[in-house]
């Protein structure tokens, strides 16, 4: 019995040692921040924002790798196989919890091959019409919905993506017809309620924002908890009566599974330290997106919630999975 003790003791003080001496001397090499989409994108920008900054504070390169092709999924696969030491990271968008809805089989699981470290920032989506449009609010656009044949037509930025589900739930929870066209790119849904080719769309904050300010489009509700920094005006789709409508673009950041509990706890707390500076805020202003911020555990429930819903939604919306 002393023996089986006094193993289990030094078990135990060995992983605790090494548990100490990885957030110590974490990080000792260059750190690689994957992005799984080509240069110049959001998740790309915010990336190379926090990496620059996160080099300052802890005395090591990290390095932007930008591994394009399916979506993400190509780079999401390399992560799984990584190493888990803190030394790779992975900058995701919301895209990564709608994966598993549009395809019939994943080479990994979205959340349980991953270490959750933080929700860094998000965009909130919103209905926008074109600015000579006779609907001044949400009430009434529901209202014009129901009483049109065929219902609305209105814009995404393509099939299964924020946008288009956000659009989808609003339907869902109005009870309401809306007739979806699908665009590629954040700008196009826009511009097509510009060109009248559409009555509507559901964009992210910073691919409208642009022509609201212009005046050329009309916001009727942001899909979000609280009103937007950027349209403190725009009521939230809860207070416009909608219940439940949540809608956002968001970026975060995860590593490969069985990261170390200090290592992710080391990075989630200067993740979050560094998104409240006033410069890092600016930084962030810039490309349409607010500082978020949010414990492991909390992010890692929600990607799942978020895994959840989408598939709830692409059901919804009638999308085959591939």
């Amino acid at each position: 019995m002393g023996k089986m003790l006094r193993g289990l003791f030094l078990a135990l003080l060995s992983t605790a040692s090494l548990a100490v001496f990885a957030q110590a001397g974490y990080p000792n090499r260059p750190v690689r921040i994957i992005v799984g989409f080509p240069p110049g994108g959001v998740t790309d920008v915010i990336a190379r924002v926090m990496a620059n900054e996160m080099q300052k504070e802890l005395q090591q390169p990290f390095v932007v790798e930008n591994r394009p092709g399916a979506s993400g999924i190509i780079a999401a696969e390399q992560v799984t196989k990584s190493p888990a030491d803190g030394h790779t990271l992975f900058f995701i968008p919301s895209t990564h919890t709608v994966h598993p809805a549009l395809r019939s089989e994943m080479p990994y699981d979205t959340v349980g091959d991953f270490t959750a470290i933080t929700l860094l920032v998000t965009a909130p989506n919103l209905l926008v019409v074109r600015a000579d449009a006779p609907w001044k609010d949400v009430k009434e656009f529901i209202a014009a919905a129901r009483a049109k044949a065929g219902g609305i037509m209105w814009a995404s930025s393509g099939i299964g993506v924020s946008t288009h589900l956000g659009g989808e739930l609003f339907a869902h929870l109005a009870g309401i017809k809306l007739y979806h066209v699908a665009y590629k790119g954040s700008s196009a849904p826009v511009e097509a309620v510009m060109a009248g080719q559409v009555q509507a769309s559901v964009s992210a904050v910073n691919a409208a924002l642009p022509h609201i300010k212009s005046g050329r489009v009309r916001p009727l509700a942001v899909a979000a908890e609280k009103r937007s920094l950027f349209l403190p005006d725009v009521p939230t789709f809860e207070e416009a009566g909608v219940k439940g409508m949540r809608s956002e673009t968001w970026i975060g950041v995860l590593g490969p599974a069985k990261l170390p509990r200090p290592v992710a706890t080391k990075l989630n707390e200067l993740f979050m330290r560094l998104i409240t500076r006033p410069d890092m805020r600016e930084r962030i202003a810039a490309v349409g997106a607010e500082p978020v911020g949010v414990e492991l555990e909390k992010f890692a429930a929600l990607m799942r919630e978020e895994v959840e819903l989408n598939r709830r939604l692409v059901k919804a919306a009638g999308i085959k999975p591939e």
